[in-house]
């Protein structure tokens, strides 16, 4: 009877543990913990193939009209620096290559300013503010070798800008000047018309970039870029006249010739691996604690 007794127990104990587990429990995969992410984006990098990512930048961006008669000192282009920002939607091969394009607010200015007695007068223009870009990018240092978490890329890219053709600003100004032997004030007069043009004008850009990778999802970089303009999106000219006659001509082109330095944020939404587990990667298995 004892030993019946003993048989049951050891039976219960075996069989309790059994069905407590379940059959499900041996076929359940191990959950992607905070851990596992912190290895993929450790020893994931060169194993990536290629990923899909969106980014916001802020910028600030300088530019400055090419004038081509100052009347002796009497007029100035001045450098105009704004606030601006985009969003692109880039694609990366190998975490070496990459290209992207978007969209940015980004005006092309014209500011004319005035010399006189007192403060000049100052005259700004600017485009409408849509620009497209498409740019290619290429990690040339990575300083996370050999993940490629972060480097320095270099990067080139075309702009399109729509321009409305619309007539942007005017103004007039008149002026006296006095001589010692004239009883009669010479009479100055300067006038100004700005002209948007009415086709689409381009940019060309190559600049540098820092990027540093803050999670596996998430990347940060800051940038510096120059712009050559291809054609001109504004257009000031400018006449001086002394009483009515003795006139002179003056150009502002506007092309947005200039730089940028500017911030991006960029999140990865699809990412293709060669290798589907990150703890294979060169005998680096090994449990997850």
């Amino acid at each position: 009877m004892m030993k019946h007794y003993l048989l049951y127990v050891l039976l219960g104990l075996v069989v309790l543990p059994v069905c407590g587990q379940g059959v499900t429990d041996y076929y359940r995969l191990p959950v992607r913990d905070h851990q596992y992410n912190r290895l993929l984006m450790r020893y994931g990098g060169p194993y990536v193939q290629s990923r899909w990512y969106v980014a916001l930048d802020g910028f600030v961006r300088t530019d400055r009209a090419k004038l081509d008669n100052s009347f002796n000192g009497l007029i100035e282009s001045n450098l105009v620096g704004k606030l601006g920002w985009g969003a692109v939607i880039g694609w990366s091969y190998r975490e070496r290559w990459a290209i992207e394009g978007g969209y940015t607010r980004m005006p092309i200015h014209s500011q004319i300013s005035i010399s006189n007695a007192g403060s000049p007068l100052v005259f700004r223009y600017g485009s409408a503010q849509n620009a497209f870009v498409l740019r290619g990018k290429r990690l040339m240092v990575s300083t996370s070798k050999p993940w490629l978490r972060s480097g320095f890329w270099l990067t080139g890219g075309m702009w399109l800008v729509p321009n409305s053709g619309h007539q942007e600003g005017r103004f007039s100004l008149i002026g006296y000047r006095y001589y010692d032997h004239k009883e009669t004030a010479d009479t100055l007069r300067l006038t100004s018309q700005t002209q948007a043009n009415t086709q689409i004008t381009a940019l060309a850009e190559v600049g540098a970039e820092y990027n540093v990778r803050l999670s596996n999802a998430i990347d940060l970089g800051v940038s510096v870029r120059k712009f050559w303009g291809l054609g001109n999106a504004l257009t000031t000219d400018v006449t001086y006249s002394v009483n009515h006659k003795y006139s002179q001509q003056a150009q502002l082109q506007g092309a947005g010739t200039g730089l940028s330095y500017g911030v991006s944020l960029r999140y990865t939404f699809a990412i293709r691996r060669n290798l589907s587990n990150a703890l294979d990667i060169k005998g680096k298995t090994g449990h997850i604690h």
